[in-house]
């Protein structure tokens, strides 16, 4: 079963390593960590 999962006007990514979420991004790294982020927009294979 997937999340429920709600739309927003802007973007939401989540950094892959700590977590942490940002709504926009310019670099695709995240500022706590130095991780990558990810689009939560975009579909994941599971």
């Amino acid at each position: 079963m997937r999340p429920n999962k709600t739309v927003s006007e802007s973007e939401l990514y989540e950094c892959f390593e700590c977590g942490s979420r940002a709504e926009t991004v310019e670099s695709g790294v995240c500022a706590d960590c130095g991780g990558e982020l990810l689009h939560l927009g975009r579909s994941r294979d599971l």
